[in-house]
């Protein structure tokens, strides 16, 4: 890929500073100069914080296969109940527009997995860097920033109280502010009624400062005026307070906005049953404590992982110790970031492949909990060369390690 970026719209000394975070930071090579920019200005210039950030976003990206995620072929049901598309702005930078309201949350998340709906945002976050890349060819910017519009219209009580919604959204928010640094210009949130309101005032917590100056959240009866601010209304569909249709009338312009079809019929529901089938083992991790499962495994196997929970959410990370006899995974490399989110109803599977032999730590965790235990099935399997072993027994207690 090539790395070259507009030399005019960047200093000498960060140009330096670029050339020695490919240096010093493995495997950037399938990332664009701008994309190292924006870390390094999101850090203002400290080396050795945008290094570490770059680091772990290229474990990150690796773990949810992002540099691959063209050849992705999310679950049919995402593309067809999951309505957003891409508009410009008034200077031809790119707006994703996510239809939030008008999605069915519950009956999504009864028919896929919560990685899957996270993936498939990440997904047109992807697509929309890289048609901020091609737009900054053309405005001779270092890079551009995209804007993010949310449509509430017709949003139901199942977006509050849905756990699934609530665990896999709030995981989609932490790790888009942890892995995509000055991407985004402006967050607008239209037609948000009072209780969407009370809810967004529940997730500042989990907001960074930055994002939140971002965001602007306009009256029901005002949001057209505040759209007419960064939008050409001759260029923006009618359905949204514009004055554009499709070529055959349509004011929702679907050649550009997936508007979504709705409630999701139950025909695409998970059975349950199904869902509790395939796992070889059932533990209960205790309030403050983890399940950590050992592998030791050849060099290019495939560790993959299928579990899920009788009710409430678990944490779940994979880490490699290079030193094969550590006890503290906060020392381990991380292979598989961590992830915590809610599944009870559909179980979550993965896989990731160990490019080094040696020993690796699978890793569910419920420390977090003051409280509550968690019953957990689950399943852990390498392949190696023309065989499987499944890892069903507890190898690793958390008393045994440093956690």
């Amino acid at each position: 890929m090539p790395h070259s970026i507009c030399s005019r719209a960047v200093s000498a000394q960060e140009l330096e500073a670029i050339h020695s975070l490919r240096n010093y930071v493995p495997k950037l090579d399938a990332v664009e100069d701008a994309y190292v920019l924006r870390w390094l200005r999101a850090k203002e210039g400290r080396f050795e914080e945008a290094a570490d950030g770059l680091k772990k976003n290229m474990i990150f990206r690796k773990a949810w296969q992002l540099d691959e995620v063209d050849d992705w072929t999310p679950p049919e049901i995402l593309e067809k109940y999951c309505g957003y598309g891409f508009l410009s702005d008034r200077e031809g930078n790119p707006i994703l527009m996510s239809l939030l309201g008008n999605m069915d949350v519950e009956g999504m998340l009864r028919s896929v997995e919560s990685k899957d709906y996270i993936k498939f945002s990440l997904a047109a976050i992807e697509k929309g860097l890289k048609l901020c890349t091609e737009r900054a060819k053309h405005s001779g910017r270092a890079f551009e920033q995209m804007m993010l519009i949310f449509d509430l219209d017709h949003i139901t009580s199942a977006h509050y109280s849905s756990k699934q919604f609530a665990s896999a959204f709030t995981t989609l928010v932490v790790l888009f502010q942890e892995h995509y640094p000055l991407v985004l210009r402006k967050i607008l949130i239209l037609r948000a009624p009072a209780m969407a309101r009370v809810a967004f005032n529940s997730m500042t917590p989990f907001l960074s400062e930055g994002i939140q100056k971002l965001i602007e959240m306009p009256s029901e009866d005002g949001w057209q005026k505040t759209l007419d601010q960064y939008v050409d209304l001759d260029a923006w569909p009618r359905h949204w307070g514009g004055r554009m249709c499709d070529n055959n009338g349509d004011p929702k312009c679907p050649s550009k906005i997936r508007y979504g079809l709705g409630p999701v019929p139950d025909s695409y529901y998970l059975e349950e049953r199904a869902n509790m089938e395939g796992f070889d083992q059932l533990t209960t991790v205790y309030a403050g404590d983890k399940h950590l499962v050992e592998i030791k495994v050849k060099a290019n196997a495939k560790i993959s992982w299928r579990y899920m929970t009788e009710a409430d959410d678990i944490g779940f990370a994979v880490y490699y110790d290079k030193t094969d006899a550590g006890n503290d995974i906060t020392e381990m490399d991380l292979v598989f970031p961590y992830i915590r989110l809610e599944c009870s109803t559909v179980p979550l599977s993965g896989s990731v492949k160990c490019e080094l032999p040696g020993r690796y730590i699978v890793e569910f965790d419920n420390s977090y909990s003051w409280l509550v235990a968690k019953q957990l099935r689950y399943s852990v399997k390498v392949e190696e060369a023309h065989t499987t072993t499944t890892y069903g027994i507890r190898l690793t207690t958390a008393t045994e390690l440093c956690v």
